[in-house]
């Protein structure tokens, strides 16, 4: 069986889950830790369960 790093699905949403992490570095510190931390588990709880365990 195929390691599901290499599932394409996959490598999309950890490449968007890192442009997430560049992009909410710089939010200020009151938006950085309400609407920065919602996009990342957002993105987080798009990779496949089977990552996950």
């Amino acid at each position: 069986m195929g390691n599901y790093s290499e599932l394409p699905v996959y490598k999309a949403t950890y490449d968007l889950l890192l442009e997430m992490l560049l992009f909410t570095k710089d939010f200020n510190k009151e938006y950085k830790y309400t609407v920065g931390e919602s996009l990342k588990k957002e993105t987080i709880q798009l990779m496949p369960a089977s990552s996950l365990s």
